[in-house]
């Protein structure tokens, strides 16, 4: 139940709070007359928050001094009587969430960091485009290019969708994290919505105290969250539970666990309208009034469904999934490697239910869409580079091969390479090399082309490989790559010593050659004699490209637009 509104004492200059176990949740809000009263919605719930009121153990609340609020930012009280919950750290508190008066002691606990954002500009004045390359390293050219990208115009349409893991809440520096993120997409118009709950299986039964832990856990995890944005100068919405959101049934032999039924997107859409992040919980209401706890993904893949974002980010404390070696796995391409799954020893079968309802998920999205799992601390350079630091998920167009050009449209493969070397290519290039042709990789949308060709040293030579722009971030080029891997047990290239993609050649080459103009790579030849003839023979091919032209293209990252793995 509810804290009794007759049990507390408003008055001017101070603060007060009820958090309720009931589907209202109220919160403190200023009156006209400069009192204090209770409302279930509040649009800025923490703009006149200076105290958090600690109860005593019998359940009185006591009045504390309040700090004069400066600039819109919060500053709480310094002479506060600190106590031993101050002091210990918030993930001591978890097993002790059933009760408020404990949860609201932990909580300011968490509050008493956020001075650290008060009255500091350094932030504000800083260019968001040069406070992102601090954090991400990357290339100038390559941010602006997916912040153009990624920027929507839809006033109602998220560009993601933010699942938050409840770990990321035991840990200040990872909010700080989640904070910084947040704040730099929607300062930059890239939308986003964020989810915030806690893992349940199917059908679980727990008993009513659990179900009010697990309310009073996510409406503490939201109003930090909102708290800590707020201070960040972004603009917020958290929507609690029995706002008529999130419509849900109860599971089959569950008593306080749902299913999700319907989303009711007015209000989310009036929140992302008014420039406001709404924070979502992932809890529902019975067509008669009752709250029940669903799992966050199902929330998650809900909410995605409804709004088609751009984008769906499962933010996490340690990132994607991990290989049998321990390394990330970069991208999962869908449906090849849910097919393939089962062969990779690090799949598991709660890896591969959660790679499939990814893909059931995707499969009712637009197909520029994408999920991305990764750690909170990596969640810009996931998204706004070409090497990423996660677990990419999506719907990749297939890989066609032909060994002929028969069934190819040249004219759109002409302007690929044209446009991605800002080279065109000579005039008879592809009735020079008809007689030599081995293989020619294209994906389906014309985004990535390999040309293999077939010579005198008996190791195909891969002349062409290419990935626009566009591709680049969706693991195309991985996956063609992959394929030509697949086709060809040795296979010998070479590029200009200045390219910046020699690094990503580097790291695929079994062996290489370099000079002034040309750096030689290879795979599979374990003979030296071989690899020395693979050099003369790659230095002495002709040019393909006019030597003298140069086709401007100021969204192009590099001389070869090769993706860098996602």
């Amino acid at each position: 139940m509810a804290l009794p509104v007759s049990s507390i004492k408003a008055t001017k200059g101070s603060i007060v709070s009820a958090l309720t176990y009931s589907s209202k949740c109220f919160v403190p809000v200023q009156s006209q007359k400069g009192y204090h009263c209770f409302s279930r919605y509040c649009t800025k719930p923490m703009k006149y928050v200076n105290q958090f009121l600690q109860s005593s153990t019998n359940s009185t609340i006591s009045k504390i001094s309040s700090r004069t609020k400066v600039s819109g930012n919060v500053h709480l009280g310094s002479d506060i009587q600190q106590t031993s919950l101050r002091s210990k750290k918030l993930e001591t508190h978890t097993s002790l969430l059933s009760d408020p008066r404990v949860l609201w002691a932990s909580l300011s606990t968490c509050w008493s960091h956020l001075d650290k954002y008060s009255g500091t500009d350094d932030l504000e004045n800083m260019p968001d485009l040069k406070r992102f390359l601090s954090e991400v390293g990357t290339d100038p050219r390559e941010a602006r290019y997916w912040l153009k990208q990624f920027t929507t115009s839809e006033p109602k349409k998220p560009f993601a969708i933010v699942q938050v893991d409840p770990e990321i809440f035991m840990d200040k520096k990872q909010l700080d994290h989640l904070t910084s993120c947040l704040s730099f997409l929607q300062r930059n118009s890239m939308r986003p919505a964020v989810v915030c709950g806690s893992h349940i299986a199917s059908g679980h039964r727990f008993p009513l105290e659990e179900l009010q832990r697990l309310k009073t856990q996510a409406v503490m995890y939201s109003t930090v969250l909102a708290s800590m944005l707020e201070a960040n100068r972004v603009h917020c919405r958290p929507l609690f539970m029995g706002s008529h959101i999130i419509q849900a049934e109860r599971a089959n032999g569950a008593n306080y666990c749902g299913t999700l039924c319907n989303i009711n997107t007015e209000i989310i859409e009036w929140c992302l309208q008014t420039k406001h992040i709404p924070i979502i919980l992932s809890f529902g209401e019975t067509s008669t009034g009752q709250i029940v706890a669903l799992d966050l993904w199902s929330v998650t893949e809900g909410l995605a469904k409804a709004l088609q974002p751009l984008k769906v980010i499962k933010v996490n404390a340690c990132g994607g999934f991990v290989d049998e070696v321990g390394s990330i796995v970069a991208n999962i391409h869908l449906p090849v490697d849910l097919e393939t799954s089962g062969d990779k020893p690090w799949c598991t079968p709660v890896i591969r239910s959660s790679i499939e309802r990814i893909y059931k998920l995707l499969y009712n999205m637009p197909r520029e869409s994408s999920v991305v799992i990764t750690a909170v601390d990596k969640m810009l350079k996931e998204l706004f580079t070409h090497r990423g630091s996660g677990t990419f998920f999506k719907i990749t167009e297939p890989i066609h091969s032909y060994s002929t050009l028969e069934g190819i449209d040249i004219n759109r493969l002409t302007q690929l390479f044209t446009i991605s070397f800002r080279k065109p290519l000579i005039v008879d290039y592809f009735k020079s090399i008809e007689g030599q042709l081995h293989a020619v990789y294209l994906s389906e949308s014309y985004n990535a082309a390999a040309v293999v060709l077939k010579d005198d040293m008996d190791v195909p030579y891969l002349c062409k490989f290419v990935v626009s722009v566009k591709a680049q971030g969706e693991g195309t080029g991985e996956m063609l790559w992959e394929t030509l891997k697949r086709d060809h047990q040795q296979l010998y290239w070479r590029s200009r010593g200045d390219n910046p993609i020699n690094s990503w050649y580097f790291r695929r080459s079994e062996g290489s050659w370099s000079n002034r103009d040309w750096t030689v790579f290879w795979y599979g030849i374990h003979q030296p004699s071989l690899s020395s003839k693979l050099i003369d023979s790659a230095i002495s091919k002709p040019q393909s490209f006019e030597p003298s032209i140069e086709v401007k293209n100021e969204t192009k990252l590099s001389q070869t637009n090769v993706s860098t793995v996602l």
